[in-house]
C-alpha cells in the first residue's frame, strides 16, 4: 500500500488526543478505511513517536499501518 499519496485526513494540535479528535479519527476511518494522521512534535515529547502512534490506534479502534516521523497511517479493521 503506497502511504505516500494518501492527504492528510486529521491534524492533532496542542490539546492532544480530546475526545472529539477520537471520534473524528473513527468516523474517518469508518468512513475512507485508510487514514493518515499528523499529530505536533510537543505531542511526542519525552516519549517515543511510536508509541504515541499505537496509543492513537489503540484508542481508535484502527490498525497502525506505518508512522514516519510525526506523521501515522491508520487502518480501519
Amino acid at each position: 500500500m503506497d502511504t505516500h499519496a494518501l492527504p492528510i485526513v486529521v491534524r492533532i494540535g496542542k490539546a492532544g488526543l480530546t475526545p472529539s479528535v477520537i471520534e473524528e479519527i473513527k468516523k474517518q476511518v469508518k468512513k475512507r478505511k485508510v487514514v493518515k494522521v499528523k499529530f505536533l512534535p510537543v505531542l511526542a515529547q519525552g516519549r517515543d513517536k511510536k508509541a504515541f502512534a499505537k496509543e492513537l490506534a489503540a484508542k481508535t479502534g484502527a490498525r497502525l499501518v506505518s508512522q514516519v516521523g510525526f506523521v501515522a497511517v491508520l487502518e480501519r479493521v
